[in-house]
């Protein structure tokens, strides 16, 4: 069974990559403060191949204010265990 992939986009936007559609990214929490352009939240984005999506950490859910206890499920949820230490981007989504 493949995992829901709890993402950081570009450094400003908390998100998830469902694996039905793996082109696509829903958003969590977006911070204009970090360089985000949109502060609605309407659907799915799009994928970019400048985007960079690296694995998003607890650290990473406490940093945009978003609670983790509800993603905090390892059978469920793909993140990046290290707490923000030497993440790894994601090189191909698809």
């Amino acid at each position: 069974m493949k995992k829901t992939k709890l993402v950081v986009v570009n450094e400003h936007t908390l998100g998830y990559i469902d694996p039905l559609v793996p082109k696509n990214y829903s958003i969590l929490h977006a911070s204009i403060l970090k360089g985000a352009t949109f502060e609605l939240h309407p659907g799915p984005k799009s994928i970019l191949q400048s985007d960079k999506i690296r694995l998003a950490s607890k650290k990473d859910f406490d940093d945009f204010r978003v609670h983790f206890s509800g993603f905090n499920d390892p059978e469920k949820y793909e993140f990046d265990h290290s707490h923000g230490i030497d993440c790894e981007e994601i090189e191909s989504l698809w």
